[in-house]
């Protein structure tokens, strides 16, 4: 063998463990951090480390899943914003940051649109209205008519001000003529605690985030927000079936890359998380969260959201919700 076909092995053998958005831009030995901008056992949270975990093998470098919270989700969304755009810094989004908070802040310090660049789509699903296992309510007509008979606004809990649960909360009261009180916390987990204990009256939380406690028994599910029922709770019926047809709302679940990434290395990530999204194991973990696969690259996502800020713009402002 010359000297030259050696140095072509050679280059070949090296590059050969690394995935070619790696080989474009990835830094070995450096690590990948994907920040969720909400508390530890939030759906987002579980929806994160089961990504971290499908793109180790192949990326061959850590994956590490950092928990920025505060702000509806801001604070960890200016993290990655900051970010170097090398492919090191990516964040997982939720609809509710990326199309309802651009409504809701003047001033930031950054701009959600321009300063985050749309990766990859990982997947949708509903809200579901979940009720304290105490609760006398078996379904949403037992809930309205215990609600309307006590006189009183109810309480229902969110993750954030601004955040799509919280949108959804105020969308339930405005197509139920109810008054409710809403109560913000620093992530889903510490509000479903609070529900769990009976200190709030009811929660649209994502299906990931309540489905261990409803198989619990700790919370009961009286209605899921999208037009079908969920496979993961098919005794469940849709806010439609339950006499709500303007109660509908389906989150997603994305992954977006600080502003400046280059569109070629993150259409190369999207392709590597496509790639877990297609495996046994990954379609099989994420439907264990409850989420519908959805696979989408950088253009797609950044369509839908463009479309979904339209829509939900209207909402928000429907519904009078500001936080500045």
């Amino acid at each position: 063998m010359t000297r030259l076909p050696r140095r072509l092995v050679l280059a070949a053998t090296l590059a050969a463990p690394f995935p070619a958005w790696a080989q474009a831009g990835f830094l070995p030995g450096h690590g990948v951090r994907i920040v969720v901008p909400f508390a530890a056992g939030a759906s987002m949270d579980s929806i994160a480390r089961v990504l971290g975990r499908g793109l180790e093998p192949g990326w061959h470098q850590p994956v590490v899943v950092e928990n920025r919270t505060g702000a509806g989700g801001n604070i960890g969304a200016a993290a990655v914003a900051q970010a170097a755009p090398d492919g090191l810094t990516l964040l997982i989004a939720s609809s509710g940051m990326m199309t309802v908070s651009p409504h809701l802040y003047r001033d930031l310090g950054f701009s959600l649109v321009q300063d985050l660049a749309p990766v990859a789509m990982l997947g949708s699903l509903p809200n579901v209205m979940v009720v304290p296992a105490s609760s006398p309510a078996h379904d949403v007509a037992g809930f309205l008519a215990a609600a309307r008979a006590a006189g009183k606004p109810i309480i229902y809990g969110s993750p954030g001000s601004g955040s799509y649960i919280h949108v959804t909360g105020a969308l339930f009261a405005r197509e139920t003529g109810l008054a409710a009180e809403h109560v913000a916390y620093r992530g889903s987990a510490p509000a479903l605690t609070d529900l769990a204990a009976g200190r709030l009256d009811v929660m649209f939380e994502n299906l990931p985030g309540a489905l261990p406690l409803i198989r619990d028994g700790r919370l009961r599910a009286l209605a899921v927000t999208s037009p079908a029922r969920s496979p993961s709770l098919p005794e469940v019926p849709t806010t439609a079936e339950a006499g709500l047809p303007g109660v509908q709302a389906v989150a997603w679940f994305a992954v977006y890359a600080p502003g400046k990434t280059p569109e070629p290395l993150r259409a190369q990530i999207a392709g590597d998380i496509a790639a877990v999204q297609r495996s046994d194991e990954g379609a099989r973990a994420l439907a264990g969260l409850g989420l519908t696969v959805e696979i989408l690259g950088p253009t797609e996502l950044g369509a839908l959201a463009e479309r979904e800020r339209t829509r939900l713009g209207e909402i928000v402002r429907a519904a009078n919700i500001t936080l500045d």
